[in-house]
Parts: structure tokens; C-alpha cells; sequence
């Protein structure tokens, strides 16, 4: 018995009362993305927009680096909806988990590649957030 379950913790009571399929592929999106390449750039798939790209390329002058950062940010404030205090508090360990996910991801999609998962607290930004770029 693990200590969730001592608790009265159950992974598969909680999820089958809670969570639908949709719900679940939407977080093995954000968990274990896919990329798409674009212009010499890696992007997350879910964060990909063609002509914000364009865009970013233009009025960051081809900044790879940049333009990954500027798109592949992720505030998890825009994907959870926190109700109580011990959501927010779990939110910097969530996005830790999240990070481990994508660097993971980007390794396997991308073996000879450098891709850097930044994390931030949150604490001067909006709420925990990830960041994908290269080096």
C-alpha cells in the first residue's frame, strides 16, 4: 500500500469519477508534447501558430532562440484552474514535472539536438511557467 492510498487516495477511483478521455489526451498533450518544425525552429505542437512564427521570425530578425522562447512559453495559470491554496502551492512542483516531461520528449524527438526546458516559479512572473528553446 502506498501512502496515497493509506490516505484514502486512489488514482483509478479519482480518475474514473473525475477525468474523461478527452481530458486525459488534452494533459498527455501538455505532458508529452509533440513538435513541429518550422523554419529551423522547434516548437511545441499545441503552441504552434504558422503566422504568429512568421511574425516573431520577422520582428525578432531570425533569433531561433528567441523566437522559440517568445512561442514556446507556457503560464500553467492559462491551463489550470486554481481553487484553493494547496493547488497553487503545487503548481511550481507540477510545472517541474511538466519540465522533466518535455526535456524527455525533446530528447527523443530530437536525439542530436540541444533543447532547453527553462522553469520559473512564477513568483515575478504570471504563476509558474515553462519555456522550450535551443541553446
Amino acid at each position: 500500500m502506498t501512502g496515497d492510498e493509506a490516505d484514502g487516495y486512489h488514482i483509478q477511483g479519482f480518475m474514473s469519477a473525475n477525468v474523461t478521455v478527452a481530458e486525459a489526451a488534452a494533459l498527455a498533450d501538455l505532458y508529452w508534447p509533440n513538435f513541429v518544425e518550422y523554419r529551423d525552429c522547434v516548437f511545441l505542437g499545441f503552441k504552434f501558430d504558422r503566422n504568429a512564427v512568421d511574425e516573431w521570425y520577422d520582428r525578432l530578425q531570425g533569433d531561433v532562440r528567441a523566437i522559440e522562447s517568445v512561442v514556446n512559453h507556457v503560464h500553467l495559470w492559462d491551463y489550470f484552474v486554481i481553487t484553493l491554496q494547496s493547488e497553487y502551492e503545487a503548481l511550481p512542483a507540477l510545472a517541474e514535472s511538466i519540465a522533466a516531461m518535455w526535456r524527455a520528449a525533446a530528447r527523443k524527438a530530437f536525439p542530436g539536438r540541444e533543447l532547453e526546458v527553462a522553469v520559473s516559479d512564477g513568483s515575478g512572473d504570471y504563476g509558474p511557467t515553462l519555456r522550450l528553446a535551443g541553446h
